[in-house]
């Protein structure tokens, strides 16, 4: 069996090629060889995945890296919103700080080293956000309101690696942020229409369940149901969420101050002022009057499992 791994240099504040290498024997020793890219800048992952996909070489192919990093290779499965492959799945090697999607895979997958040496896999769900400018697919979370602003400010941060960075700056947008009024339609698993109008502080589209380093948003989330858990905070004073915030890091999401839970095929938000969000830790953004679709593509991605 043929496998690359792409490595991301830059992940685990800059010591994921350190970390690779003191693992790199027994990886070899238990995946066989490998052929190995460290990427070199943005978006070089998803360039080497769709070269990789389409020379037809590989049986696997690994991201050790973050989930940045992950999310680059997701979206070089695709070319022009087709599909290159879906027999030649994606396993992680988690070197990211915040590692949040490799807490859902080791959660459905008791014995994830054991998938990813013997290559089995499972085709899962995939999520796609659509902006005026832009479309770009995700496999954990997509968020908006505040959680746009908390990673506007981390990524324009030194402070920005792991759980604590992220609370910091959690609390530091929480504070600076004026929640807009905007309005959510979305389509459910029955294929009923669902609208209303909130003041919004956050939402999630949720594929996987944990984002933010550990936060742990949809704890019954499912890869494999064809369907988002759906999460909106609005409504409520800052000083409650902030007080609230250890019940997300523990997956006691029922009860959060303001929330709503729900689960739906298609999501949409509409704001006559700009929209900014994150998916799966990187940015997108819509200008006013925005909007934001949020589709499920089921059983479509192959993924190690």
């Amino acid at each position: 069996m043929k496998r690359l791994i792409i490595l991301n240099p830059k992940s685990r504040a800059g010591n994921a090629r350190a970390a690779f290498q003191e693992m790199e024997p027994e990886l070899r020793e238990k995946l066989g060889e490998f052929d190995l890219h460290e990427t070199s800048g943005p978006m070089d992952a998803s360039a080497k995945v769709r070269s990789a996909l389409k020379s037809g070489g590989y049986a696997q192919i690994i991201v050790a890296g973050g989930d940045g990093s992950i999310n680059e290779a997701v979206n070089g499965y695709f070319e022009e919103g087709k599909l290159l492959s879906d027999t030649v799945p994606l396993g992680v090697i988690s070197l990211g700080t915040g590692s949040d999607f490799i807490k859902t895979l080791r959660q459905v997958s008791a014995v994830y080293d054991v998938a990813l040496q013997k290559n089995t896999f499972k085709l899962v769900d995939l999520g796609l956000v659509r902006t005026e400018k832009d479309r770009r697919y995700f496999i954990n979370i997509a968020s908006a309101g505040i959680a746009g602003k908390i990673m506007q400010s981390l990524k324009s941060s030194r402070f920005q690696h792991g759980s604590p960075a992220y609370y910091f700056h959690t609390v530091k947008s929480l504070f600076l942020y004026n929640p807009e009024i905007v309005k959510l339609s979305y389509e459910d698993g029955q294929g009923e229409l669902h609208s209303r109008e909130l003041r919004l502080l956050n939402f999630f589209a949720c594929n996987g369940r944990f984002n933010g380093g550990g936060m742990n948003w949809a704890p019954t989330a499912d890869l494999q149901d064809g369907l988002f858990n759906g999460l909106v905070v609005g409504d409520v004073s800052k000083t409650r969420m902030v007080m609230a915030s250890s019940r997300v890091y523990s997956g006691h999401i029922d009860g959060f101050p303001g929330s709503t839970q729900f689960q739906a095929r298609k999501m949409t938000l509409e704001s006559k002022k700009k929209i900014q969000g994150e998916a799966d830790g990187e940015l997108y953004g819509s200008e006013g009057p925005a909007r934001v679709d949020y589709e499920i593509l089921p059983s479509c991605f192959p993924l190690v499992l």
